[in-house]
């Protein structure tokens, strides 16, 4: 190629493929089934994959999709998701004897099944009216409608004793490529509101929970906004729990809330795309989807809205308390520098007296050296030969005293500048470094 690829366009590309539904003649046989497999559940199913009861005469197997064809017009396809399993056989004709093995095959799978389906079509509503006793639907549930121009479905959405559920289609006049992507949206439709709904019990359960850390959190605001003698300690405790339970509750079920959201944008869209059309005395798919979803979502919703704001709110309190305690330990600290200054003051009237009595003892021992200086200035005459020595030593005693204690000021003055120096300098780099 004269270009240069990017490395993840084909990729892409064989994704968008991945997708595709097998052709569905009319009439035909389907069974599908939507399982939950956790991670540790993946080996298991590979293995189960591998080993179908019957030898497909031809296999297509990608990373997350797979196709066998069995003889006698039997498909099987399956595909991956995040967190599920879709798994299908699709049959030419109403025979369905020859799917028992690969249904008992499908019945064994690992993982928890979520969603089963039986799905019937047929080439003409007459043929589907003739298949409708045998369904055993119940009347007052009953769900049909019309789709994507002319397909007709009915059911009730009911669980059978075989497990599966039932869904009956008349298809007349339509290609098997073009029914088998009807069939896939259908079914998507389906798979999609049952993922979004597996969030509803666990918000269902959590609802009293979150009830009783929402009165808890509005007592301690309550006790926060009182200006009585309160315990800031003991209810900054109290509140870092009840934002420490809030927090666990978001971090437990942050993805099944937002996977919820997320399968339920998607059912809303396949509802869409097949373009309902509702027939008199009948509920139609966008009645039934609408009036069970829409509530289920938006408690979803609501339950995840309240998490968050009360996350926000149990943050501003301990804000605020955290506000509070810090202002009164600066009054403490006030008051602390106050008592010092006070005592700051009292030594220095101390150390004032003191210098004055410095001054009277200096004075003494000035006294005293004039004195003895002036006795060796007599001893030189004299030739008395003691006191000469003390009238010589006394000045070089106190030149020798000055020099020293000079040059011990002049070192701490000089150490006190360096590493004020190296102070200024340090603060200096760290606002340097926080500007940038």
């Amino acid at each position: 190629m004269a270009f240069t690829e990017h490395p993840l366009r084909r990729e892409l590309v064989h994704e968008m493929h991945l997708r595709r539904f097998a052709p569905v003649p009319a009439p035909a046989r389907i069974t599908q089934m939507v399982c939950l497999i956790g991670e540790d559940e993946r080996e298991g199913e590979e293995r189960h994959l591998a080993r179908p009861p019957l030898e497909p005469e031809s296999r297509e197997r990608e990373n997350r999709h797979a196709l066998m064809r069995f003889a006698d017009g039997v498909t099987f396809l399956w595909e991956r998701h995040t967190e599920a399993t879709t798994i299908t056989l699709i049959a030419a004709g109403r025979d369905e004897t020859r799917l028992a093995p690969l249904i008992d095959w499908l019945a064994s799978w690992p993982g928890s099944v979520l969603r089963a389906t039986k799905v019937y079509v047929e080439p003409s509503e007459a043929a589907a009216e003739d298949l409708l006793p045998q369904m055993g639907f119940e009347q007052g549930d009953l769900v049909s409608c019309r789709v994507c121009s002319g397909v007709r479905v009915w059911s009730d959405f009911r669980i059978r004793d075989d497990g599966h559920g039932r869904l009956l289609m008349a298809a007349p006049d339509r290609e098997a490529d073009d029914l088998g992507r009807i069939v896939q949206r259908l079914q998507e439709l389906g798979n999609y509101r049952n993922l979004a709904l597996v969030g509803l019990p666990r918000v269902q359960r959590l609802m009293p929970d979150l009830n009783a850390l929402e009165a808890r959190l509005a007592a301690y605001a309550q006790t926060l906004a009182d200006r009585g003698e309160t315990d800031d300690e003991g209810l900054l405790v109290d509140l870092s729990t009840v934002s420490a339970e809030l927090a666990r509750l978001r971090a437990e079920n942050s993805y099944r809330m937002s996977a919820s959201q997320a399968y339920a944008q998607i059912a809303a869209d396949r509802l869409v795309s097949l373009d309902v059309q509702p027939i008199s005395g009948f509920q139609s798919l966008t009645d039934f989807t609408e009036r069970r979803l829409v509530p289920a979502t938006r408690t979803i919703e609501t339950f995840v809205n309240r998490l968050r704001r009360l996350s926000e709110r149990s943050g501003d309190a301990i804000a605020l308390l955290n506000t509070r305690i810090d202002t009164r330990i600066k009054a403490q600290n006030l008051e602390l520098l106050r008592s010092m200054e006070s005592s700051f003051n009292l030594q220095l009237r101390l150390q004032n007296l003191v210098e004055l009595l410095s001054v009277i003892a200096a004075s003494y021992y000035a006294v005293a050296l004039i004195a003895y200086m002036i006795k060796g200035v007599k001893a030189v005459g004299k030739g008395e030969v003691a006191d000469m020595a003390i009238g010589l030593a006394t000045p070089l005693v106190i030149i020798t005293i000055f020099l020293l204690v000079s040059r011990i000021r002049h070192r701490y003055v000089r150490e006190t500048e360096d590493a004020a120096s190296r102070s200024t300098k340090t603060r200096a780099r760290n606002d340097t470094k926080k500007g940038l």
